[in-house]
């Protein structure tokens, strides 16, 4: 089992799983996001999708809005990992940094891709805090390399578990991690200037992705409890 080594604390790379509970296949790739989530320089979100659902078992974390955003990945994402071998939308897929296409178990590949984009020269940076009711999300361009993004807020449930009784993993009780509930876009950025964007009313744990177009590369990211 390779080792999970450390990339730079102050860059996290973001790491996307889709992932169902109707899907055998899946509950590798859960419990690596779920040691991914642990790391510091690492934001590791679980999407749920609904489209196994008609195998038995109706997955009771999925939401349209987790399968729309795997479906909008699917035409853009780099698959040349996994030797283009799988097309649309597969479980588990993990997306890293919003580019690269992987099957979410493929432990050693993870880690891997995760590393390398730990090594690539940042273009901007994202800092939270909470000021009373207000989560205050900083935006600063480093460089000239930024671009126009979206401002993207990830709410999700830091941890669920989920006993399983019917489908391809009737039985199991199956601990989830960091499970998105809901994707808001915020803002736009256009990358030159330093920006600050006030959300009120947001009290649980929350990501901010600073994203190109609707499923492009993420340029920042940062979370907070």
């Amino acid at each position: 089992m390779a080792a999970i080594a450390p990339a730079r604390a102050d860059t996290p790379v973001v790491v996307e799983l889709f992932t169902s509970q109707g899907c055998s296949a899946c509950p590798p790739a859960d419990r690596l996001l779920s040691e991914l989530a642990a790391r510091d320089d690492v934001i590791a979100l679980s999407f749920h999708v609904d489209y196994w659902d008609y195998l038995g078992w109706k997955d009771t974390l999925a939401t349209p809005q987790s399968t729309q955003r795997q479906r909008t990945y699917a035409p853009r994402v780099n698959r040349e990992l996994i030797g283009r071998k799988l097309r649309g939308s597969f479980t588990p897929e993990m997306v890293i940094e919003g580019t690269d296409s992987l099957i979410g178990s493929d432990r050693e590949d993870v880690l891997a891709r995760i590393a390398a984009h730990a090594r690539v020269e940042d273009v901007a940076e994202v800092d939270l805090r909470r000021e009373g009711d207000a989560l205050v999300i900083e935006l600063m361009p480093v460089g000239s390399g930024a671009a126009m993004a979206n401002v993207r807020l990830v709410q999700f449930i830091p941890r669920a578990v989920v006993d399983i009784r019917r489908g391809e993993n009737a039985g199991r009780t199956i601990v989830y991690t960091n499970v998105v509930t809901k994707i808001t876009d915020v803002a736009r950025w256009d990358g030159r200037a330093p920006q600050t964007v006030r959300v009120r009313n947001i009290d649980e744990p929350v990501a901010v992705l600073v994203q190109r177009g609707e499923a492009g590369s993420i340029l920042a990211a940062a979370q907070i409890d």
